[in-house]
Order: structure tokens, then C-alpha cells, then sequence
């Protein structure tokens, strides 16, 4: 039993690593989205791809070993929790700590890099809507309005000019 438990600690610690980078790797996509620089986001996000697989295959390798150890506890892999685990072999409190600090650091800049493409996309729907020349409403004061007089629209570029 001791061998696969080291085995399943093991694969945790290649999974804090892998989180570690992809969490380094949050932090330049936030620069990039701040800066505007498309090559570089693009760069990071094929690295995230990569380490997003590789964390794919390592849970794989995890539920194997949380099968043995479950067949032992009389549970699932699926319904092993590592806090569970943790309280039933001390030596994974260590690697549970750091994973779980790594996922909840991971978790807090991804979704401040969501939050900040969802505010690039607003600008460049609102941009190219001012491009194409969508209709928007625009104010007019009540007392300078005739019912007749067609109301001039707001674009970004006058063809008049």
C-alpha cells in the first residue's frame, strides 16, 4: 500500500507543478489582455492547451491510483476526495495544502482574466458597431424636435467628411 500511495503522491506533486505553470502562465495572459498583445495571447493559450492535456492524463493516472486505494476503503476513485484521503494517510496532507493553494490562486486570476476579455469584447462590439453604422438611439431635447425632421445619427465616421 505504501508504494501507491508514493505513486499518488507523486502524481499530485506533477500536478501542482503543472498548475503552478499554468498559473504563471495566467499572469502574462493578464499583461497581454491589458497591453493588447494578440501574438503573445495566442502563444500562451497554445501552452495552456498543452499543460490543460497533460493535466488530463495525470488525472487519469490519479483515478487508477485512487481505485487501488479505494478498493481498500471500500469506495470509488470518483467519490475518494484528497481530504479524505488525507485523513486516512497523513502523508498526503502535505501535497493537499499545495494543491489546493495552487487551484484556488489558479481560479481567482482566471477569473480576472475573464472578467477583462468580456470588457475587450464589449469595446470591440461597441467599436464595430460604430464601424457599420448601427442604428443607436440618440437624444434628442424635446423642444428642439419637429415631427417631421428626420433625428441625425451618431457614428464614428461621417461619410460627409
Amino acid at each position: 500500500m505504501s508504494e501507491i500511495l508514493q505513486h499518488l503522491e507523486d502524481n499530485l506533486r506533477r500536478q501542482v507543478a503543472l498548475y503552478d505553470e499554468l498559473n504563471t502562465l495566467e499572469g502574462h495572459k493578464q499583461k497581454s489582455i491589458i497591453h493588447s498583445k494578440l501574438q503573445e495571447l495566442e502563444a500562451i493559450t497554445l501552452r495552456e492547451e498543452q499543460l490543460l492535456l497533460e493535466a488530463s492524463h495525470l488525472e487519469k493516472e490519479r483515478l487508477l491510483w485512487a481505485e487501488q486505494i479505494g478498493q481498500d476503503l471500500g469506495q470509488t476513485p470518483e467519490e475518494l476526495t484528497l481530504a479524505e484521503l488525507a485523513k486516512h494517510y497523513p502523508m498526503l496532507q502535505g501535497v493537499r495544502f499545495e494543491l489546493d493553494k495552487t487551484v484556488s490562486a489558479l481560479q481567482e486570476i482566471h477569473q480576472i482574466n475573464t472578467e477583462l476579455l468580456q470588457q475587450a469584447m464589449k469595446v470591440v462590439e461597441f467599436t464595430v458597431g460604430m464601424l457599420t453604422h448601427q442604428d443607436k438611439k440618440t437624444y434628442n431635447h424635446p423642444t428642439n424636435h419637429k415631427e417631421d425632421e428626420v433625428k441625425p445619427k451618431l457614428h464614428l465616421l461621417d461619410r460627409r467628411v
